[in-house]
């Protein structure tokens, strides 16, 4: 009941949703765009902050069935495109972040379940507060078959399971589906430096609800960066 609840509150806000309730990629996984085994230019973030540019291979959006290495659990860095070993193999605690071609992930406390262990995952939007996405393959995964007049957003949304994930800190990522029925409690302390936003939110006003999130979260990152310059 709690899902079927939250589902219809997303579909309001106007977050797609597939016949399964299952939300479309924010990323674009075009082939023609971004393609597993190929080197793309890109860069890691040490624990330090330092960023070192290279090549990384594409690797997949998710392990296969939770086995097997994919870009949420390594980055394999390349010094130079031509190089036929990597000089580093990353996994989620030894850097902060990496970029490959157009994805950037980031090492954040989410994995998918309950148990929050470190993994990299996919930005989406960026800013103080920052939107991810997390996916998992659907059971019988190998078996779908993406339709004639079936969009690639389509398909994803039905061979994998899409988490969107909020973090203003790495260590404490919030899952999506779990503010639809505490927005008013858990928001107002994620932008409790902005006082005035943050009651808004707390009694609930026309446009800062939990059907307003992606709104409130962009007012809040817009007031952030400006508040950040001075």
């Amino acid at each position: 009941m709690k899902q079927t609840i939250i589902a219809a509150l997303l579909l309001f806000s106007g977050f797609s949703f597939s016949q399964n309730d299952r939300p479309l990629s924010r990323a674009n996984w075009d082939p023609q765009n971004y393609q597993v085994g190929n080197l793309y230019p890109g860069y890691v973030i040490t624990l330090q902050g330092d960023t070192v540019r290279g090549f990384l291979k594409a690797g997949s959006r998710c392990a296969i069935d939770g086995v097997g290495a994919s870009n949420q659990n390594t980055a394999v860095f390349y010094t130079n495109q031509a190089d036929k070993k990597p000089a580093a193999k990353y996994k989620p605690e030894d850097i902060k972040g990496y970029q490959v071609a157009d994805k950037l992930y980031e090492s954040i406390n989410y994995s998918g379940g309950l148990f929050k262990k470190a993994n990299f995952n996919l930005v989406v939007e960026d800013g103080a507060i920052r939107t991810y996405e997390w996916y998992a393959t659907v059971e019988n995964y190998a078996l779908l078959r993406r339709g004639t007049n079936e969009s690639l957003a389509e398909f994803d949304a039905r061979r994998f399971d899409i988490k969107l994930i909020i973090a203003k800190k790495p260590t404490e990522p919030i899952d999506f589906s779990m503010l639809g029925l505490s927005f008013a409690k858990k928001m107002p302390e994620l932008i409790a430096d902005n006082e005035e936003m943050a009651q808004k939110v707390a009694n609930k006003e026309k446009g800062y609800t939990f059907l307003n999130l992606f709104e409130v979260i962009r007012e809040y990152n817009s007031w952030a960066e400006t508040n950040n310059r001075k």
